[in-house]
């Protein structure tokens, strides 16, 4: 079990690295792209507590993604307002942020504020929740993976309120987590297949992917595209099987580094333009060190405030 602990944390840090440079503008964005969230949202399948109750479960996950992602949006909207109001640019449409945060959810409807990232969180909440009841009424994965299959596709011809179109758009990711973690984690031929796919999609080329607004250029591939990469990487990982005190305290708070990245990168920038010295890669160095001071911060103050939901 320390063993899984400690390749999965890795695996999170690595996830959350790729964020912050995806959304920094480097140019390994559209590889970044490809892969990051189906990660995080694989992750998010291994964690599913399928000994729970419905009310502990749904208790559970609405403290730990829903809570935060009211409080982070109303952050997120405050701080975008003090900017405009600072800078002299156009005010914000109230009504419209209001309406995204409390009823769409959705990447399109935060896009306006630093919490265009929190869409992730209503979808996680709505996606485990479905992946845990689904396991309670069907006994069968295979009748779970068919249903999985027919809302996957549901899901690009709808716009649900509470950002549920995603919820439905990432359960294929949350369920094969989950079916890789109970079932076929000591399985190498997974890690053997991975490799043969990865080879051939990579001579076809990367498919560019953002699931944030369902964008896929080939189903099919982008799916298996982003699957080899992360058995791949769970493959090296739990080969290595390193571990440090960096790697320990960004492993156990990828959460609270997903939602403020877009503030420390936006510091970053701002910096970079002002010295008028370096590139993206300068600003990912400045990003990763305000966030590297804020987890400091975050260890001080643990659960006191706003850190104890994330």
């Amino acid at each position: 079990m320390q063993e899984r602990i400690i390749w999965i944390d890795n695996l999170k840090v690595i996830g959350i690295l790729a964020v912050i440079l995806g959304h920094i503008a480097s140019p390994l964005g559209y590889i970044i792209y490809s892969w990051h969230m189906p990660l995080f949202f694989f992750l998010a399948g291994i964690f599913i507590k399928y000994e729970l109750s419905t009310k502990e479960f749904i208790t559970n996950d609405y403290k730990r993604l829903i809570i935060p992602y009211f409080i982070f949006s109303a952050i997120a909207l405050i701080v975008e307002t003090a900017k405009r109001v600072a800078l002299n640019r156009d005010g914000l449409n109230y009504f419209h942020e209001l309406e995204g945060i409390f009823l769409w959810m959705d990447h399109e409807s935060l896009i306006n504020t630093y919490g265009f990232v929190l869409w992730f969180l209503p979808a996680l909440f709505f996606g485990r929740l479905f992946i845990f009841l689904l396991d309670k009424r069907i006994e069968y994965k295979l009748i779970q993976f068919i249903i999985i299959l027919l809302l996957f596709y549901v899901s690009f011809n709808i716009n649900l309120i509470l950002g549920l179109d995603n919820a439905l758009n990432i359960l294929i990711y949350i369920f094969l987590g989950s079916l890789y973690y109970r079932f076929y984690q000591n399985d190498k031929r997974l890690f053997a297949l991975a490799f043969i796919f990865l080879g051939l999609i990579f001579y076809y080329g990367i498919p560019s992917l953002d699931i944030a607004s369902k964008s896929y250029e080939n189903v099919f591939i982008n799916v298996l595209f982003s699957l080899c990469v992360i058995f791949i990487f769970v493959f090296i990982l739990r080969k290595i099987n390193y571990r440090s005190k960096f790697l320990n305290l960004w492993g156990a708070n990828t959460m609270l580094l997903f939602i403020i990245h877009p503030y420390t990168n936006n510091i970053a920038h701002v910096i970079v333009n002002k010295i008028n010295f370096g590139d993206w890669y300068l600003k990912f160095f400045i990003s990763l060190i305000l966030l590297q001071a804020a987890l400091l911060i975050k260890k001080r103050f643990e659960n006191i405030g706003i850190f104890k939901y994330v």
